[in-house]
């Protein structure tokens, strides 16, 4: 279940695909290698190389909140792509959830015929 609301201010980090990173790292990515303030309560979310895990991480209430969200083998996320090259994207609330609650299957395999 997705805890964010949609009356915050959502960013894609295209060129960010790193799931090791904590909450301390990507923030520090965000205001030194993006060039905003990760601490205004936006949200950033990167996507793994292979689109089967979404990050997502803010800052309100003097917490930091990292949400990962990851799919099972064979499904993925549907794939984001971006026109020109910018560092981050504004993302609406409505593509966001449609990014999260639409599962793309990578593979369907079919079982043994039965005679």
């Amino acid at each position: 279940m997705l805890t964010i609301s949609g009356l915050r201010n959502f960013y894609f980090l295209p060129n960010m695909t790193d799931m090791r990173c904590g909450y301390n790292r990507i923030m520090e990515i965000v205001r030194t290698v993006y060039g905003r303030d990760p601490y205004d309560g936006d949200v950033y979310f990167y996507m793994s190389k292979n689109q089967r895990t979404v990050r997502m991480v803010n800052f309100e209430h003097h917490q930091y909140c990292v949400h990962t969200y990851t799919f099972d083998k064979g499904y993925r996320f549907m794939r984001i792509v971006t026109e020109g090259y910018k560092r981050v994207y504004k993302v609406e609330w409505k593509d966001v959830l449609a990014i999260l609650e639409s599962p793309v299957i990578k593979e369907y395999k079919l079982k043994k015929e039965i005679s």
